[in-house]
């Protein structure tokens, strides 16, 4: 019960804010990515990506550094008449230790709540790599959020990757000259998980 009403709290504060955007706004959605790998020598790699798709007001940012520490992160920001789009990615990878990176996307607005994440490590291999990405916004209908997460290790180093998704759709209908206003709710989630190792083959 809790939870409902901090979701109400929200999406009524959010509502309030789109209300200064013009009806003929079209629905936006916020994604990113990030990567980030080390081989146990010498500088590794990282990259990152953030884009904001909408007519509403939005920033995105991106980082990278590489070096004995690799470390990306994209951020993306949107807030339209749909509603409020976050997406945040980050991916860090040393010269030692495992490689981890994470996903967090999540869209308020007229149309429900949609959260997705996700979470990758590599290790116990020389070269280790983790690739997170996610997405978040609305089709203009119903919300929407997803997540992927993958990633490398060499020998017999393991990989291991896990997604979810949640969405909480509201549909909302209204009878002409009648006062009687239904609304219904769909609720959905996912979750997934994938572990792999890499075994080493040698001949001689």
């Amino acid at each position: 019960m809790r939870n409902n009403n901090r979701y109400s709290k929200f999406s009524t504060g959010v509502a309030a804010m789109m209300m200064a955007f013009p009806l003929a706004a079209l629905a936006g959605s916020a994604n990113t990515s990030a990567t980030a790998g080390s081989s146990g020598w010498g500088p590794g790699t990282a990259a990152a990506t953030a884009n904001y798709d909408g007519n509403g007001i939005g920033f995105s940012k991106t980082q990278a550094n590489s070096g004995r520490v690799n470390f990306a992160r994209g951020l993306s920001v949107g807030l339209d008449q749909t509603g409020l789009s976050v997406s945040h990615s980050y991916a860090v990878a040393g010269q030692r230790g495992p490689a981890v990176g994470g996903t967090l996307n999540v869209h308020v607005g007229h149309d429900g709540v949609a959260l997705s994440g996700g979470q990758s490590t590599a290790s116990q291999g020389r070269s280790r790599e983790v690739n997170v990405s996610g997405q978040a916004g609305s089709n203009g209908r119903s919300p929407i959020a997803t997540a992927a997460a993958s990633g490398h290790a060499s020998g017999r180093g393991v990989v291991n990757a896990r997604t979810f998704s949640h969405s909480n759709e509201r549909y909302d209908s209204r009878r002409v000259g009648s006062r009687r206003f239904a609304n219904r709710r769909h609720v959905s989630d996912r979750t997934g998980y994938r572990r792999t190792m890499q075994r080493r083959s040698s001949r001689r």
